[in-house]
């Protein structure tokens, strides 16, 4: 059971039902980190605006962005933030073979291309704090220096996430499969 449980519209001060809404609206309901955020209204829709940001309005391809997104997931070892992205991975035509190469560590071995380039970098970031010249060039000349910096962006907001899921110990919901091994 999750340390703080999550929070419904009910519960909320009538000012605040705006931020509910808010997250409903971009999301179609409230579940994962967004139950305990709301605790914190503000802050819950603060977090939910960068992270529409960075899931729907920048314009590298969804399957790259939620490689990046289960790439984090797997380093920062949040198996909620991972089975959740896994499943959207798949939607956008990740194969089941990149999200378990991910998923046991192997990756960037054995990808390819952007797949190969993007896991690398979330993972050099991710593992030494730290991004080399020959990287950044890397991702650069790919994406461009706006998405890049978006890129970044995208990469901290689901470090932010996975902080919360694993600090209020938030649970896998129903229907969710664990997909990093222990």
């Amino acid at each position: 059971m999750a340390r703080l449980p999550a929070v419904t519209r009910e519960q909320l001060k009538p000012e605040e039902h705006e931020y509910f809404d808010s997250i409903v609206g971009t999301r179609g309901s409230i579940r994962g980190p967004y139950g305990v955020l709301l605790h914190s209204p503000k802050l819950a829709a603060r977090v939910a605006d960068t992270g529409a940001f960075v899931r729907y309005e920048f314009g590298i391809p969804e399957n790259l962005k939620e490689i990046v997104i289960i790439t984090t997931a797997k380093e920062m070892q949040s198996q909620y933030e991972f089975s959740a992205h896994a499943r959207l991975a798949r939607n956008a035509g990740v194969s089941d073979e990149t999200i378990k190469a991910i998923a046991n560590g192997t990756a960037p071995e054995g990808l390819e291309g952007d797949e190969h380039l993007l896991v690398s970098y979330v993972k050099e970031l991710l593992q030494t704090h730290k991004v080399s010249d020959a990287t950044y060039k890397s991702i650069v000349d790919r994406f461009g220096q706006q998405d890049t910096l978006h890129l970044a962006v995208l990469i901290g907001h689901y470090m932010l996430v996975a902080q919360v899921l694993l600090t209020m110990d938030v649970e896998l919901g129903e229907g969710m499969v664990a997909e990093i091994p222990e």
